[in-house]
C-alpha cells in the first residue's frame, strides 16, 4: 500500500483541502503517514500571504525533496499558484500545481509515477472546481471539523497578493454544505467552523443568499452544537447578522475580525472599507448581545507611510478593543500589490520597534480578558490529554485545562473557571 503525507501551511481553507486530499488518496488505497515518516507521495500546501510564509513554504518543500526515498513531491496552493517557476526549480519536486482544482493532484500523481516527468499544471479559477471534492466526512482532529463554504476575494487590500491567487469570490452551494455537515455530526463532531477566504462574502455571488442565512440553517441540524467561524471582515456586521447573533443558540460567541490599523488614514491606505469608529461599534454591538464575547485580531505595523501617531493610534485600538489575542505583523512587502509601490517605506528597525511595542500592549489585554472570566463558567469541549489534565476551549476560544478525566474527551462540559496561569484558564468541572 502506497504511504502519503500532506503538510498544510496557512489557513483553514488549506486545512480543509488537505483532509480532502486524505480522504482522496485514501479511497484510491493509499495510506496517511505523518509528514516526519517516509512517503511514496508527499504533497505540500503552501501558503504566500507573507514572505516568511513563502520561506517556509520552501523550507518545508525542500524537506520533502530531501527524504532518503526519492518520493513524488507535490507542491500545491498559494505560494505556488503565485510563484510555479520558482517552486518547480526546486530540486527534487515532481508536481507543481496551484490553489485550484487539487481534485486533479491524484491523477497528476499516478501520470507522474507512469511518465517520471516533472509536471507544471496551474488551473483556471473555475467555479465547479473550487468546491469539486466529495464531502468529507472523517478529520484527524476528531471533535471539530473545517467547512469550506467559499473561496475567493474581491476586496484587493493594497498589501495583499491572496485576490490574484485565490481569484475572486465564489460560493459554495448552501445545499451541498449542509449535507456534509449532516454527516459530519453522524460521524460525532461536535464543533463546525467555517472557512473561506473571505467567509464574510458568502452568497455574494448568489441570488438571496447570505452568511447569516446559511448560519440559520446550519443551526437546524441535528447534532450541531457549536458553529465557528473563522477570519471575517468588519463588513460582515450587518443588521441581519446582529438579529441572527442575538437569536442564535450555537454560534460560538468569538470573532476573528482582522482590524490591520488602527489609524483612519492607515486603513484608507490599505483600501480597507472601514474606519476604527466602526471596529469600536462592532465590538460594543457584540458584547451587548453577549458580554462573554470575545474578539481576536490581526494587526500589520510598519504599513508603507505610517507615523508615529498613526501607530499610537494602533495601540490605543488594541488598548480599547480588549483583544482575547492579537496576531501582531511587520509589513510584509509583496510584489505586484499596491502597497509594493508605496512611496516611505518603514525601516526593518522601526517595524521591529513597533512589533515589540504592540506585542507587549495585545499580551496586557489578553491578560485582562483572561482574569475578567475568573469566576465565571464556561462551556468547554474537551479534545486533548497532558501532564495530568485535559483542555479543550471554551465557546469563545479560551484554552481551558481540568484534571484528567479521559471519559470527557470529545464531551462539551461546563466548567467554574478558577486561575490563568499561561495564558490559559485552570478550573473544575461542575456539570
Amino acid at each position: 500500500m502506497k504511504k502519503l503525507s500532506i503538510s498544510t501551511l496557512g489557513c483553514k481553507v488549506n486545512q480543509y483541502e488537505s483532509e480532502a486530499l486524505a480522504q482522496l488518496f485514501v479511497s484510491n488505497g493509499y495510506t496517511i503517514v505523518d509528514e516526519n515518516e517516509d512517503a511514496d507521495v508527499c504533497i505540500v500546501n503552501t501558503c504566500s500571504v507573507t514572505n516568511m510564509s513563502d520561506r517556509k513554504s520552501r523550507k518545508m518543500i525542500r524537506r520533502c525533496t530531501n527524504s532518503k526515498n526519492a518520493p513524488v513531491v507535490v507542491v500545491t496552493g498559494c505560494y505556488s499558484e503565485a510563484k510555479p517557476e520558482e517552486a518547480a526549480e526546486i530540486e527534487g519536486v515532481s508536481i507543481v500545481t496551484g490553489t485550484n482544482n487539487k481534485k486533479a493532484i491524484f491523477d497528476l500523481v499516478e501520470k507522474q509515477l507512469r511518465e517520471k516527468k516533472k509536471i507544471v499544471e496551474i488551473f483556471e479559477e473555475n467555479i465547479e472546481t473550487s468546491f469539486n471534492f466529495d464531502a468529507v466526512t472523517d478529520y484527524q482532529d476528531k471533535t471539530r471539523a473545517i467547512i469550506k463554504i467559499q473561496d475567493g476575494c474581491n476586496s484587493f487590500c493594497s498589501y495583499c497578493i491572496i485576490p490574484f491567487v485565490r481569484g475572486r469570490c465564489r460560493s459554495r452551494e448552501m445545499g451541498d454544505i449542509l449535507n456534509e455537515v449532516a454527516g459530519l455530526c453522524q460521524n460525532g463532531y461536535r464543533e463546525i467552523v467555517l472557512a473561506g477566504i473571505h467567509v464574510c462574502n458568502y452568497g455574494m455571488d448568489k441570488e438571496n443568499l447570505t452568511l447569516s442565512k446559511l448560519l440559520i440553517e446550519l443551526e437546524k441540524i441535528e447534532g450541531v452544537e457549536r458553529i465557528r467561524l473563522s477570519s471575517i471582515e468588519p463588513s460582515a456586521f450587518t443588521d441581519e447578522f446582529y438579529r441572527m447573533y442575538e437569536n442564535s443558540k450555537k454560534l460560538c460567541p468569538h470573532f476573528h475580525i482582522s482590524l490591520q490599523s488602527g489609524s483612519d488614514s492607515v486603513i484608507k491606505r490599505m483600501n480597507r472599507q472601514y474606519s476604527r469608529k466602526d471596529f469600536l461599534d462592532i465590538i460594543d454591538q457584540l458584547k451587548r448581545i453577549n458580554e462573554n464575547t470575545t474578539i481576536t485580531t490581526d494587526i500589520i505595523v510598519g504599513f508603507p507611510g505610517e507615523t508615529d501617531e498613526e501607530f499610537e493610534q494602533t495601540i490605543d485600538l488594541i488598548k480599547k478593543s480588549k483583544f482575547l489575542k492579537s496576531h501582531i505583523f511587520k509589513f510584509s512587502k509583496r510584489t505586484g500589490t499596491a502597497a509594493a509601490q508605496m512611496s516611505d517605506q518603514i525601516d526593518g528597525k522601526t517595524a521591529d520597534l513597533r512589533s515589540k511595542k504592540a506585542i507587549e500592549m495585545a499580551e496586557k489585554t489578553e491578560m485582562e480578558v483572561l482574569d475578567s472570566f475568573i469566576g465565571k463558567t464556561l462551556n468547554v469541549l474537551f479534545e486533548d490529554e497532558k501532564d495530568g489534565y485535559i483542555s479543550g476551549f471554551s465557546e469563545n476560544y479560551i484554552s481551558v485545562f481540568v484534571p484528567k478525566n479521559s471519559k470527557l474527551i470529545g464531551k462539551i462540559c461546563k466548567v467554574s473557571i478558577g486561575r490563568i496561569e499561561n495564558l490559559s484558564a485552570y478550573g473544575e468541572i461542575i456539570s
